[in-house]
């Protein structure tokens, strides 16, 4: 019975990822919003509301160890596994070298916080506070940075379709 509710599971999970990616790509066309922002907003919260559910019961029920690990597994997976996958399911990736370094350091910025907040031996409401304050400031650097993100992506498929065999 456990093997029919985990592929019960895992097929719904697949379903609801592969809706939210649709709705978001609509969502991005309609309002001329970044694929990328909109991947980096509505994509990731869709995807990490699962975890955040997870946790945030593993606090509740007294185990906050739990979730700081779920979040540190869920980071490394996401670093090595998912992205992993999308090298070699997409060949080749070219990033646009200015908006990935600052983007790389807003993935950075938090794992730093976190390292150091951890150092500290204790985890408090004011660190959470200053998590949140982070997380604002990456949506305003987002919002902020959405003319520039859609010109690196106007760019990019101009490049794209200038190479002969390009779909």
């Amino acid at each position: 019975m456990d093997y029919v509710i985990f592929i019960l599971s895992l097929a719904s999970l697949i379903w609801g990822a592969d809706l939210l990616i649709a709705q978001s790509e609509r969502i991005a066309l309609r309002f001329n919003i970044s694929e990328y922002v909109i991947g980096a907003t509505l994509i990731a919260l869709g995807t990490s509301l699962p975890e955040m559910a997870a946790s945030v019961a593993a606090s509740l029920g007294g185990k906050p160890e739990i979730a700081v690990s779920n979040v540190i597994g869920s980071n490394i997976l996401n670093i090595t596994l998912v992205l992993a996958g999308v090298f070699l399911l997409a060949k080749r990736i070219t990033p646009h070298r200015d908006f990935f370094a600052k983007d790389s350091s807003w993935a950075l910025f938090p794992v730093l916080i976190f390292v150091v907040m951890a150092l500290q031996g204790v985890f408090d409401r004011v660190d959470g506070i200053l998590l949140l304050l982070i997380m604002g400031a990456y949506l305003l650097f987002l919002r902020n940075s959405g003319a520039e993100i859609l010109a690196l992506e106007e760019e990019v498929i101009e490049e794209v379709e200038q190479i002969p065999f390009s779909w």
